[in-house]
């Protein structure tokens, strides 16, 4: 998992912006050589709050999100069916990484693939609304578990 720098909180840059007038001011007050610019370095702002649960490993997030991608793109059938629509290969899929994912989410990956299977060749709009009521818990899991969590200001 890739993880960026965070960027300073308002506050924090307030009292950067301040530090900064204060120490040009006092620069310009002195009898002393003037300095040839001012450098500001960036303040760290708040420590970030610790999430709630605990975190998932990121081979563990990313055989979820990929599973959970599986089943949630799939395309709603038009008026013909289409030709590369392949319901049964995306169940296949997370069958094939359902012994990676966590327990606690298998039961919703094997009612979604089960309700992917009797679907058959296409998928009406209320069987893709039934798919991703049985993923809710999946998504909800990759939110808590696998989201970076954002500064407080």
């Amino acid at each position: 998992m890739t993880r960026y720098p965070r960027r300073p909180s308002p506050r924090g840059a307030a009292a950067a912006a301040l530090t900064a007038l204060s120490l040009l001011a006092l620069t310009g007050c002195g009898a002393g050589p003037q300095s040839s610019g001012l450098v500001l370095e960036p303040t760290a702002g708040s420590p970030a709050p610790v999430p709630a649960g605990p975190t998932a490993e990121p081979e563990a997030c990313f055989d979820v999100a990929s599973a959970y991608t599986a089943l949630t793109l799939v395309p709603l059938s038009g008026d013909e069916p289409d030709p590369h629509f392949r319901p049964q290969g995306a169940a296949a899929s997370v069958r094939d990484l359902t012994s990676r994912l966590p327990a606690e989410l298998r039961p919703a990956f094997e009612d979604a693939v089960a309700a992917l299977d009797a679907a058959g060749s296409s998928v009406q709009p209320a069987e893709l609304a039934d798919l991703q009521r049985t993923l809710a818990p999946v998504g909800d899991w990759l939110r808590r578990a696998c989201a970076e969590p954002t500064p407080s200001n």
